[in-house]
């Protein structure tokens, strides 16, 4: 299993090292601050996720949560595929 695995969105980089749950916590929370910024500003959408990584911030790094980061960050990346075809 990797220790280390990286998050992007548009042109900033965010290092998830499962070796170093505070350092990825903080770069979990802004990477999901920044989806969310991109939606339209929807305090809603993660508030529950941005909660429960405030909670484990040091203690370890929830791969549940970084699974969900990687999906959006497939989505988001396929989404803006298909705008540059249109």
């Amino acid at each position: 299993m990797t220790t280390t695995t990286n998050l992007t969105l548009g042109y900033k980089m965010y290092t998830i090292d499962f070796s170093r749950p505070t350092q990825s916590n903080e770069a979990l929370l802004d990477f999901f601050k920044d989806v969310q910024h991109r939606q339209g500003n929807n305090a809603e959408s993660f508030s529950k996720t941005l909660m429960e990584i405030e909670e484990i911030k040091t203690k370890y790094v929830d791969h549940e949560i970084v699974l969900l980061a990687k999906s959006l960050e497939q989505q988001i990346s396929r989404s803006n595929a298909e705008k540059l075809e249109v």
